[in-house]
């Protein structure tokens, strides 16, 4: 079973993660991008980023990878001996021909009326596993990472969130709709205050009135509590690879001693990382979506009152830039 095979994959990587305490996935952006396929240019998705997170963290974090086909229009040649990744892709077939669409290496999940939906699953390569390859170009990007996040804020505010500074630890508040943070200074360092300020804005897309999910109301350290933490956990890490911003330490400390509740939910529920994966992607275009539409506003909307000397970095921009997220 594919779906078997990849959880128990992510189950094996989160209990050797357990004498590190710190998740898989947190390790830093040596690229400053999020995987993807370098014959179409196309990011991927769901678990199958999540999968090549993990891959690509292994191969020296060069986000590009391809098909051994792909690999071989494209002139160049797989290293012999390299083992790939594999992802999935669901494919709509006529229900006759279900069987033979799945043929070894798939599975069918669903059936309606004339209808099949079939999960096929397929390899991948890092570019680091292929010979060949030219070195991974320079990212351009005109914006910020700390712009982007400071974007997604202020689109969340725009949408009744309110954000408030001076608070013992980082957390959000679902009954007032508010994130609660620490000032700018308790921080490691900037990186490390926006990526935790952008992971308490996914707690907040799950709000009734934004993406509704059911697992707001958890009691800390239940198991529906750890569903909602790994959700925001992904999303967060999927938004900081789109951004280009490297985890923040206060997550990854906050965090490691999630791991042993998140392995119990995967063990107990071998659908569930599909799932958390479904759900942080869909955080994810939400977060991008409200930060597009986030109307320009002043420093004083976001960011506290700066210390009198010596004078601070600015921590919240007064006007958002242009972005691609």
């Amino acid at each position: 079973m594919i779906k078997q095979q990849i959880t128990d994959d992510i189950i094996s990587r989160l209990e050797k993660a357990m004498d590190e305490g710190v998740p898989p996935w947190s390790k830093s952006w040596s690229s400053g991008q999020p995987p993807f396929n370098a014959s179409s240019g196309q990011p991927y998705r769901g678990i199958n980023f999540l999968i090549l997170l993990l891959h690509m963290q292994a191969h020296g974090g060069d986000p590009r990878h391809l098909t051994y086909k792909q690999a071989q229009y494209m002139g160049l040649q797989v290293r012999r001996g390299e083992r790939g990744a594999r992802v999935i892709k669901l494919v709509e077939v006529d229900r006759e021909r279900a069987r033979q669409a799945a043929g070894t290496d798939g599975e069918i999940v669903g059936e309606e009326n004339d209808k099949a939906l079939v999960l096929k699953a397929y390899t991948v390569f890092n570019a680091s596993q292929i010979d060949g390859m030219a070195p991974m170009p320079v990212r351009e990007c005109d914006v910020h990472p700390a712009e982007a996040v400071e974007a997604v804020v202020w689109g969340l505010q725009d949408d009744g969130m309110k954000l408030n500074f001076g608070h013992y630890q980082p957390a959000y508040d679902l009954r007032r709709d508010e994130i609660r943070i620490p000032n700018v200074e308790q921080f490691h360092s900037l990186d490390d205050f926006h990526a935790t300020l952008l992971h308490e804005c996914a707690h907040a897309s799950g709000h009734l009135k934004r993406l509704a999910r059911p697992h707001m109301h958890a009691r800390f350290g239940s198991e529906e509590y750890s569903r909602e933490e790994l959700r925001a956990e992904l999303a967060s890490a999927f938004m900081q690879g789109i951004v280009g911003l490297p985890p923040g330490q206060t997550m990854i400390e906050s965090h490691a001693s999630y791991i042993s509740s998140w392995l119990e939910v995967l063990r107990n529920d071998k659908g569930e990382i599909f799932k958390a994966a479904a759900d942080a992607q869909r955080i994810c275009d939400f977060l991008s979506e409200r930060a597009l539409k986030a109307r320009p506003r002043g420093s004083s909307d976001c960011t506290p009152e700066p210390e009198p000397e010596p004078e601070p970095e600015p921590v919240l921009l007064s006007k958002p830039a242009p972005m691609r997220i």
